[in-house]
């Protein structure tokens, strides 16, 4: 049996109908299994799925009861209904038993996963049969829609832009697009617009001409005939924004103090943590550039949106550890694993494996790791017995995240843009703990933690 149906929860789910399908009739497509591909266009009130002949839709999968459920037309909206099947009947990764369904919503009979949409809507994209695209894995839905897209714009040049939270593995992915296009025996070259300053980034980017001096070629040239990655590219600054729009519609760059223009031909690639779409509401992003940057716009999900995948993380990383230090999690562990939000998202996940494997007194991958210089956790930890375990965890966690929140800042007096980059953190994410312990960045402006040299 898969993960997927593994990891979901055996619990009865109930939407209410608020949002209703508007009109008669919907389309199914099925999205992995035998059928993988395949639509159906149905007008029925009622619809049964199942291995059976019998069935309105007959799916050929083992892990597909007879008649395993059906989805029924209640006025405008639509229920999917389990028939008492061995393996469950789902709605976004969550078990149900009876549930009103919306447009969008991908259904699971056993292990074979179904779209319900709109009959009038477009045709999409299907999620990857595969588990990765480049080193980057993951099994969830989540991910292989991800990978779908990008196998299918990687061989073309058409530009990608690439959103998600810090440590989801946009930089992976842009290096894997360019490993999987016509142009991966050219340049890969990086530049990151949010750790550097306007004027070095300009030269960075276009190259300059000093006097006598030889010229220095700026990544546009570097990456010609290849592949050039804008990473964090919200951050550039308005006044270039319009130099690298100029660049990328002409294929052309004049070096900063030079004035012979120089032919470019590279393939774009951008990434973001920031909702440029709101930039460009707000005035702080230009629109052309944007649209330029998005002709495909990829949103890569973070952590704790595909759960599922963290376990087959946590086996890729201690893969790589050395043979014989590394044990893996059990069961509580893995809860707490799994459980856990992920702020740093794929990086911290990785970070903690490491950490783990070097420091916990026996190899055992877990969140919670000696403190101390190796004292025991039951010295470096205090329960109150009248707690419940989750009760313990929640409050452990909200002792760890003020204390680290305060010290975050100290170091960074006050700096949330160095704050977060510093803790691999999503600036959003860390506004919001912020706000949730009620602490002001402002009170620690100019409080710089003190360093002493060993």
């Amino acid at each position: 049996m898969s993960s997927d149906i593994e990891m979901s929860i055996d619990s009865t789910v109930v939407h209410d109908a608020e949002d209703p399908l508007r009109h008669v009739g919907y389309r199914l497509l099925v999205l992995s299994g035998e059928l993988r591909g395949r639509e159906f266009d149905i007008t029925q009130d009622l619809v049964r799925l199942g291995k059976s002949r019998q069935s309105t839709i007959v799916i050929p999968d083992d892990s597909v009861s007879r008649t395993h459920a059906e989805i029924r037309r209640e006025g405008d909206a639509y229920r999917f209904v389990d028939l008492g099947s061995t393996n469950g009947t789902f709605i976004g990764g969550a078990r149900i038993a009876d549930a009103f369904i919306r447009p969008g919503d991908v259904l699971a009979i056993g292990r074979v996963q179904i779209r319900f949409m709109p009959r009038d809507s477009r045709a999409e994209i299907l999620p990857s049969t595969a588990d990765h695209f480049g080193p980057v894995r993951g099994r969830s839905l989540a991910m292989r829609k991800v990978f779908g897209v990008l196998e299918r714009v990687a061989g073309a040049d058409v530009t990608v832009l690439l959103e998600g939270e810090t440590g989801t593995g946009k930089d992976l992915l842009a290096r894997a697009i360019h490993d999987a296009s016509p142009r991966r025996q050219q340049p890969f070259v990086v530049v990151d617009c949010g750790g550097t300053a306007s004027a070095a980034l300009e030269v960075e980017l276009f190259g300059a001409e000093q006097g006598a001096q030889p010229a220095r070629p700026g990544a546009f040239e570097q990456a010609n005939l290849g592949t050039l990655f804008l990473d964090d590219v919200a951050e550039m600054p308005m006044e270039l924004q319009a130099k690298v729009l100029r660049a990328i519609e002409s294929r052309r760059i004049r070096r900063v103090g030079g004035s012979d223009e120089v032919e470019v031909d590279v393939r774009l690639i951008a990434a973001t943590q920031t909702d440029l779409q709101a930039m460009v509401s707000e005035g702080t992003f230009r629109d052309d550039l944007y649209f330029i940057l998005a002709v495909v716009a990829n949103k890569v999900p973070p952590l704790r949106e595909r759960r599922e995948d963290i376990p087959l993380l946590i086996e890729l990383f201690s893969r790589r550890l050395p043979p014989g230090m590394w044990r893996s999690p059990d069961g509580e562990a893995m809860a707490r694993l799994v459980g856990y939000d992920w702020p740093g998202n794929v990086r911290e996940l990785r970070n903690v494996v490491e950490r783990s494997a070097y420091l916990s007194p026996n190899g055992g991958i877990d969140l919670i790791t000696p403190v101390n210089g190796g004292a025991s956790r039951e010295a470096a930890v205090s329960f109150d017995p009248t707690l419940t375990f989750r009760e313990q965890k929640e409050r452990a966690v909200e002792i760890f995240e003020e204390a680290y929140l305060a010290w975050l800042l100290q170091r960074s007096e006050g700096n949330i843009s160095r704050a977060a980059r510093e803790a691999d953190m999503d600036r959003k994410y860390l506004h919001k703990l912020l706000r949730r312990y009620g602490i002001e960045a402002k009170n620690f402006a100019g409080r710089g933690e003190e360093r002493s040299e060993a």
